[in-house]
């Protein structure tokens, strides 16, 4: 193996309208290593990966393949040089097969002229094959969960026989077993020579994985780091120019919960969930923990109206709440952060001021009856103020925002109606580092204030960190519940993997 870097930028630069997204930026990724980089949202991470990909050129700068400087134009000359990119929002036709996807916009042709989709599945069956993947070249991705397809866009990076895959945030949607499958199958992409690029939010992650590490903030190189001689502090000291005192917000003496605002019964939703029963108090956070299908994504749609329940009892401060629909939801004083903000939460083309107000717009009309664009301006105003978000206009489009920004716009969407209980799932999926802990502040002082806030999350560390109490669900069953500071990580994830249920007596006493 030659001592030459695979990839080395050299003084690279790339500008939009005046904007540097990346200012003279250099440093080299070595052959057969995973190497991540990581940094705020808007440090550059993007930009530098589509000029990797070819999807954009840089303005100043060189960038070096094996020694040799190259142009990658567009996406079909970097996948001929050997870079490959799996991006966060999956590129992938639901209604064709996996094969098909394998091969899209490279079918193999016949003699004859026609495709031959035979070769196609035979040298689609032998990559998943490769990837251990436990679903065959005919089925419809459509019909495959999130892990499963990423693994089909891994496998046409493979199949194409790239040099070097970028993975851009591969992990924001997947659960712990589906994470540490995909770090064994990186790993193995690794021993064979293949170079990867791993671009994440999750630190946590980034240090299991990554042999070295690349940080950027604000555009520029912030340094180069071996895995195995530095720490997460460090290297969250590099990307946002300070360090943390902790990573989650420390409790006050006066933020111990107060009485009981919600109650459910004996909960069962055919054939999912149930029965369930537990309690959430004024001012405490409760999480939920569970591997997929473990029923917490079908009982945060049953409390939010989005799904019947089949029977069970939910009161809401002693009386009965009968969730019909989102709308009676609102109404009682619920609210909820889908676990997609770009599909289930906000209107990505339209401007933070609409989006943000979009529920209250019946509190910001005039005399006449129509809007008040000053009250849509003024409220606006507070939110972006109060949740930190970073735009020069309120009319910008939320498309142009960071996922951090985004995510707070889906925050003040919802805070505008002043709810009594947040259901948050996921809430920081996609977010950065120094953004996530400030939703994690966010959350403390809002149950400080008194909220009840529900939650989960695909980062366990997240949901130790942030709950009063959590309780552990498995086929859709209550099968633990633990007190803060009573579960370690490994000790929640023995927990979600069990199936046994918990005394629901016993569990409803202590609540």
């Amino acid at each position: 193996m030659t001592d030459t870097p695979l990839i080395q930028l050299d003084r690279v630069s790339k500008r939009f309208g005046g904007v540097a997204a990346l200012d003279q930026v250099s440093f080299e990724i070595r052959r057969g290593e995973i190497h991540a980089v990581v940094g705020e949202n808007g440090a550059g991470k993007s930009t530098l990966m589509k000029l990797l990909a070819g999807v954009h050129e840089p303005d100043d700068g060189e960038i070096r393949l094996a020694g040799r400087a190259v142009r990658l134009r567009n996406p079909r000359e970097a996948r001929r040089q050997g870079i490959s990119i799996v991006f966060q929002e999956l590129n992938l036709f639901p209604h064709r097969t996996v094969a098909a996807n394998v091969f899209a916009n490279r079918e193999r042709m016949s003699r004859c002229g026609w495709v031959n989709r035979s070769a196609m599945r035979e040298a689609t069956r032998r990559v998943l094959s490769e990837l251990d993947a436990r679903f065959l070249p005919d089925a419809l991705v459509g019909s495959l969960d999130i892990g499963e397809k990423q693994l089909v866009e891994i496998a046409r990076t493979l199949e194409q026989r790239s040099q070097l895959i970028i993975l851009d945030e591969p992990n924001s949607a997947l659960n712990e077993p589906e994470s540490q499958r995909l770090f064994t199958i990186v790993r193995g992409m690794r021993d064979r020579g293949i170079t990867i690029i791993y671009v994440s939010h999750r630190l946590e992650e980034v240090f299991a994985i990554a042999d070295r590490i690349t940080v950027l903030r604000d555009g520029r190189f912030q340094g180069t780091y071996a895995t195995a001689a530095t720490t997460i502090p460090q290297i969250i000291a590099a990307m946002i120019g300070r360090e943390l005192d902790s990573s989650f917000p420390q409790r006050t003496k006066t933020s111990s919960p107060g009485d009981i605002v919600l109650q459910v019964r004996e909960l069962i939703q055919v054939p999912r969930l149930g029965p369930i029963s537990f309690s959430a108090r004024a001012g405490e956070i409760v999480g939920f923990a569970g591997l997929e299908g473990s029923g917490i994504d079908e009982l945060f749609r049953v409390l939010f109206g989005l799904s019947p329940m089949t029977s069970g009892q939910i009161l809401v401060r002693g009386e009965a709440y009968h969730p019909n629909s989102p709308l009676a939801a609102m109404r009682g004083g619920w609210a909820l952060i889908p676990e997609s903000r770009r599909e289930q939460g906000l209107m990505m083309d339209w401007s933070i001021a609409r989006n943000a107000t979009l529920l209250v717009l019946d509190k910001l009309l005039s005399a006449l009856g129509l809007i008040d664009k000053r009250a849509v301006h003024r409220t606006t105003d507070h939110y972006v103020r109060r949740l930190g978000i970073a735009t020069d206009s309120q009319n910008k489009k939320v498309v142009n925002l960071s996922g951090g920004n985004q995510q707070k716009v889906l925050l003040a969407k919802w805070l505008a109606k002043e709810p009594a209980i947040l259901i948050l799932n996921d809430p920081t999926r996609g977010v950065d580092v120094g953004a996530k802990w400030e939703i994690y502040e966010l959350c403390r002082q809002l149950a400080t204030q008194g909220m009840t806030i529900l939650m989960t999350s695909s980062e366990i560390e997240e949901i130790l960190g942030l709950s009063d109490r959590v309780f552990v669900l498995s086929k859709g069953k209550v099968v633990r519940e633990f007190q803060h500071g009573e579960a370690t990580k490994v000790e929640l994830l023995h927990a979600m993997a069990s199936s046994v249920p918990l005394d629901l007596a016993a569990s409803h006493a202590r609540a």
